[in-house]
């Protein structure tokens, strides 16, 4: 798509004969001018099947042979459409294309962004007419693009070839009544206030679960019938929203699809649009959602639109059935920025929620272990949860100090899923500095169980400071056990996943007293504060955490066994590596 955005962006300037709706291709003199994109050629042709709905005597004929799936033809008109009264387009087609056909009418213009809306045919081999339905559209429109078969690429066959006429603007739905913020659904609301898209249906009903924290008489219920994964509605409001203090915007929501549903709240303006996404956290109760915008300019957006279960084509079901009550804006705090985290992980108490970037449908947050066995019996995790979005969603944690393969080369971690034996799990190293990546692929071994899993970046250079998070990669994830992957102690070792005690350098500045100990030693550093330090036994476990926030500590190893362990020692300058020898 962006392709296609690119090229008629570079056609634009080709004006050819502008002239206004509508068109009925009777006439040489007045009969627009198209110009074709990506494989789409349109002529004007005489009538096929003069019967039915169109006998006049010509048409225009679009052929679709090669190109792009976005392939069409494109008119330019001599003023901006205005859809405040006449609010649909309709339009005559041919084809024997098969039913179901997707027919694209696209408006385009300088002003700001365009505007798009299927049709679908619902015969074949015979004229019918199709609608599209533009209300609340903005006038600074002035481009109509044609994208007949959107999502194939043509063959110019008969069923690539589509025929066309009697294009016009006319009555449609009532324009949607502009809104302000609150909304709570109580009265004077219709359904024309909402303007749906790609296959969602929003309408004004009784509030069917009068429980819990919504009693309301009335709410919005939102349901997805085939479409696009990104089928939603919008209100449009009577004036721009001020984040200036109020940044928070809250919802409450019902439904009955599953815990971690994707629900995405889009801002939109005349130029552009921001979004975030956040999940469910019931089923089958009403709870209320919250979306941080904090940072967006004020006065700037104008429409809300609303997209639930985002990144999954909706089947008109109850899982694809959103009740929606109460969107207000209100103050409260701004989100915290990432922090940089220090190898080795453990998700105890260092890394927050918030240090992770959650990007194409992925979620990471840090939980309580929900399988504290085998082993793993530490208290808290990381869960990384695809919802919707893309196969190859992700979540990435920054690092205090870039990663440095030259002796451990390889990367650790315990993970635990209930996805099948076999699934992918990527892990991609990158620079913030010099854009370079690399990413090593390892596939589960057991299912519903911890295991320890290791990615071997021997001979990368030492310019990475960001691990990026793909697991289930592949698949597009439906927030359920098989899209969920706990994570836990991520950890730097040799490639056997041991810790390699011939390749650990002890730190001039790191001292241990008495050295060998049978039960306390004390760890002092030089002039740094000690974060944490994590005792590793030979076998690369982790047996012992502290986080004395000191620059000496005493450790309790009392109830150790005997025999050689390493010490990682994270202060603010870095981490070093010491060896211990208990009596």
């Amino acid at each position: 798509m962006k392709k296609f955005l690119l090229f008629l962006s570079l056609i634009s300037f080709q004006l050819g004969y502008a002239q206004s709706l509508p068109f009925d291709f009777e006439n040489a003199a007045t009969n627009p001018s198209f110009v074709d994109f990506d494989g789409g050629a349109v002529s004007i042709v005489a009538n096929p099947l003069s019967a039915g709905v169109n006998t006049s005597s010509s048409v225009a004929r679009m052929v679709r042979n090669g190109g792009a799936i976005w392939a069409g033809s494109k008119v330019v008109l001599a003023s901006n459409l205005s859809f405040s009264v006449l609010t649909k387009i309709t339009m005559k087609v041919y084809t024997t294309a098969p039913v179901g056909t997707v027919v694209k009418m696209k408006l385009e213009g300088a002003g700001g962004p365009s505007v798009e809306v299927d049709a679908f045919t619902s015969v074949s081999g015979t004229w019918e007419t199709l609608e599209w339905i533009f209300a609340g559209t903005p006038n600074y429109l002035n481009e109509i693009a044609f994208m007949f078969d959107f999502g194939n690429v043509g063959n110019g066959s008969a069923s690539s070839t589509f025929y066309f006429d009697d294009v016009a603007q006319v009555q449609g739905p009532t324009a949607p009544t502009l809104l302000s913020l609150p909304i709570d659904f109580e009265n004077g609301f219709v359904n024309t206030d909402f303007l749906n898209f790609s296959g969602a249906i929003t309408s004004i009903v009784a509030n069917p679960v009068k429980t819990g924290i919504n009693t309301s008489d009335t709410v919005a219920e939102l349901i997805r019938y085939g479409g696009d994964i990104w089928a939603g509605s919008k209100i449009l409001l009577n004036s721009n929203l001020d984040f200036s203090t109020m940044w928070h915007i809250s919802m409450k929501v019902y439904t009955t699809a599953p815990v971690g549903t994707r629900v995405k709240l889009q801002l939109e303006e005349p130029t552009g649009m921001e979004s975030l996404d956040v999940l469910t956290s019931v089923s089958g109760a009403w709870e209320t959602l919250t979306w941080n915008f904090y940072g967006q300019p004020s006065n700037t957006f104008n429409r809300i639109a609303f997209l639930f279960d985002f990144g999954n084509v909706g089947n008109g079901t109850a899982n694809s059935t959103f009740l929606f009550d109460d969107i207000e804006q209100f103050v409260g705090p701004a989100p915290a920025p990432p922090v940089p985290a220090a190898m080795p992980i453990d998700f105890e108490s260092s890394v927050q929620t918030s240090d992770f970037i959650n990007q194409f449908g992925a979620y990471t947050t840090i939980v309580p272990n929900p399988a504290p066995t085998g082993i793993n019996t530490s208290a808290t995790v990381a869960e990384f949860l695809k919802s919707g979005g893309q196969v190859w969603a992700r979540s990435l944690l920054q690092l205090t100090a870039n990663l440095d393969f030259s002796n451990l080369s390889a990367i650790t971690m315990k993970v635990y899923t209930d996805a099948p034996v076999g699934t992918t799990l990527k892990l991609k190293v990158e620079s913030t500095n010099s854009g370079a990546a690399n990413e090593k692929d390892v596939v589960t071994t057991v299912s519903g169980a911890w295991a320890t899993y290791t990615w071997d970046f021997a001979g990368d250079p030492p310019v990475y400071n960001v691990i990026t998070f793909m697991y289930g990669y592949g698949v597009v994830g439906n927030a359920s056990p098989t899209s969920t992957f706990y994570i836990d102690d991520i950890l730097q070792t040799n490639a056997n996943g041991t810790v390699g005690l011939e390749d650990l350098k002890s730190a001039n500045q790191l001292k241990a007293f008495p050295n060998p100990a049978k039960d306390y030693f004390t760890i002092s550093a030089d002039a740094e504060i000690i974060q944490t330090i994590s005792l590793y036994d030979l076998m690369g476990n982790q047996v012992l955490v502290e986080k004395p926030n000191s620059n000496t500590t005493t450790l309790n190893v009392a109830h150790l066994p005997s025999g050689l362990y390493v010490a990682v020692v994270s202060t603010p300058a870095g981490e070093n590596r010491i060896k211990l020898l208990i009596d």
